[in-house]
């Protein structure tokens, strides 16, 4: 069995498409040697972080607004 397949048979990697410009980016912003895979996970690890302190924000800011 490839290393690359899951028990059942199913890949574990899949291809996605985007703009040569948005490659361009990935590549200047990794760290040299790293993996796509890798930095594509910090951003979402880094999006999900910054996602969930501005909704943490928002909430804090909207609960001194409210008339109780």
């Amino acid at each position: 069995m490839n290393e690359l397949e899951d028990l059942e048979g199913s890949k574990l990697t899949t291809t996605i498409a985007i703009w040569k410009s948005t490659k361009d980016k990935l590549d200047k912003n990794r760290a040299p040697g790293q993996c796509y895979n890798g930095f594509i996970c910090q951003l979402v690890d880094l999006w999900e972080k910054t996602g969930q302190e501005k909704l943490f924000m928002r909430t804090d800011s909207n609960e001194g607004s409210r008339d109780t």
